[in-house]
């Protein structure tokens, strides 16, 4: 079942019953689902912001390889497209994204509190970075949605 056809069928159901509280809860419910798909991919992308803050500070101390970033935007899409199949939808997925740089910040923080002066101050990630990785992994997402729906329309 797709994430489409819960909500339709949610919304159907609290339609046809006649108790308001619990057709208000209902309808409530089948527009939550999106939000969880966005809690998720923000939990995995902050993660992915605290792992490079924390290779750089442990693995290149003083200069970060040049490919950092470019390995950073396909992870990137390759989480975006993990999410897609999750059938986590590109909206999701790209608001997901955006946490990158929380996460980042969040192990600058750690690494404060537990280095003190040897930890970094900033998490050398440009701030305008992150909106690339969030369309990155919306397009991921979105192409992997669109590709399981080809895929499907012609085995039917």
């Amino acid at each position: 079942m797709t994430p489409d056809e819960w909500k339709t069928g949610m919304q159907n159901e609290a339609s046809s019953v006649n108790d308001r509280e619990w057709a208000m809860e209902t309808k409530l419910a089948a527009e939550r689902f999106g939000w969880r798909s966005a809690g998720v991919a923000a939990a995995v992308f902050a993660a992915l912001g605290v792992g490079v803050v924390l290779l750089t500070q442990f693995l290149w101390q003083h200069d970060a390889p040049d490919g950092l970033w470019l390995g950073v935007m396909v992870l990137s899409g390759v989480v975006g497209a993990l999410l897609g199949m999750r059938r986590a939808g590109p909206l999701e997925a790209g608001a997901g994204a955006l946490a990158f740089l929380p996460g980042a910040w969040l192990g600058v923080v750690a690494l404060q509190a537990a280095l003190g002066d040897a930890a970094p101050r900033d998490p050398r990630v440009a701030d305008q970075g992150v909106t690339m990785l969030a369309v990155i992994a919306a397009c991921a997402a979105g192409s992997v949605q669109s590709w399981a729906a080809v895929r499907r329309s012609r085995t039917v």
